[in-house]
């Protein structure tokens, strides 16, 4: 297969794959899905002690503009607040609230569980290198380097 060909199968499985997971993971739960970039989210939150608005859209490579209609839903639903921070009351961060964090902890279990499934296809040594190929990916475009071209 010549490489231009290689590449668009592989831009077309990415594509593909993320439809089936997040296909598959709302059949099995539509009452209270969450997307993935809402998980993504609760989780930074929670793992970074009252992280900035800005600094949430950096995690996940958005505007803060394109992070606002997120954040606001999950402040409506009470995932998590804003609060104001201790040294400039003019700087609002994010925490999340013991819902959210109980409602995380639920949706990462569901998401593991159907993953497990998953992966259980696949013997040890394809899930070792599937583990390196996607940190090698994530290691690409974590480079300054890459991110000017």
């Amino acid at each position: 297969m010549e490489n231009g060909k290689t590449i668009e199968q592989i831009i077309s499985l990415f594509f593909k794959t993320n439809r089936l997971i997040y296909k598959q993971l709302k059949i099995k739960e539509c009452h209270d899905f969450f997307s993935f970039l809402q998980l993504e989210t609760l989780n930074y939150i929670k793992n970074n002690k009252k992280p900035l608005m800005k600094e949430v859209a950096g995690f996940l490579s958005i505007t803060p503009s394109s992070a606002t209609p997120l954040i606001n839903r999950l402040v409506k639903i009470e995932m998590i607040k804003r609060c104001l921070d201790e040294n400039d009351r003019r700087v609002v961060r994010l925490s999340i609230t013991p819902k959210g964090q109980k409602m995380l902890k639920k949706e990462i279990k569901k998401v593991s569980i159907q993953m497990q499934k998953t992966l259980a296809r696949l013997n040890r040594q394809e899930q070792k290198n599937l583990i390196e190929i996607l940190q090698k990916i994530q290691r690409v475009y974590n480079d300054n380097h890459y991110k000017k071209i």
